[in-house]
């Protein structure tokens, strides 16, 4: 059933800091961030739809990668994950306030 949410994993290569910055924000707003440049999202495939379109406008095509990895549904997706060492990503850069 296509309504179910979906797990994906996103990384990125993105030559510019502005670009960067705004491909990080929009995967920020559907996503947890696994390492600095891996996201993974679990979302519905019509969202997936939308991100992708977003993302497709933000990079330069001749100098920017971005790979998508479906990992099917959600629920069999976090059972298959395996993660060695730190488990999270924390932005040491960035403070949070609370």
């Amino acid at each position: 059933m296509t309504s179910l949410k979906q797990s994906y994993l996103v990384a990125y290569d993105i030559a510019e800091d502005y670009r960067r910055n705004r491909v990080a924000k929009i995967l920020q707003t559907c996503g947890e961030r696994l390492q600095y440049s891996v996201f993974l999202l679990e979302v519905r495939p019509t969202k997936m739809l939308r991100v992708r379109q977003q993302l497709e406008s933000e990079m330069d095509q001749r100098l920017d990668s971005i790979i998508v990895c479906p990992l099917g549904a959600s629920s069999q997706a976090s059972q298959e994950m395996l993660f060695l060492g730190r488990r999270t990503y924390e932005d040491i850069a960035t403070p949070t306030v609370i």
